[in-house]
């Protein structure tokens, strides 16, 4: 089962199993000016970026995953979970 993890302020703040929901919760986090990451955490699976919000955002932090994808020290944006 996938989770869908929402991220802003510098760390994992929220858990959803509904992709629909966790979607709806980050675009009205980010209504109040905070720049908000959504990922998909499969099991066994690494975090894959799904969106972000605002949408001017959505390509910086996408190239911001996509870089700590290929750093084989297992490191992650915002600490573990």
């Amino acid at each position: 089962m996938a989770k869908y993890l929402v991220a802003f302020d510098g760390s994992w703040q929220e858990s959803f199993t509904n992709c629909d929901e966790a979607i709806e919760w980050a675009k009205e986090v980010a209504e109040t000016g905070r720049i908000v990451d959504v990922v998909v955490k499969k099991w066994l699976r690494p975090r894959r970026f799904l969106t972000a919000f605002p949408e001017s955002e959505r390509a910086a932090r996408q190239a911001a995953w996509e870089a700590v994808a290929v750093n084989y020290t297992g490191a992650r944006p915002f600490g573990g979970w």
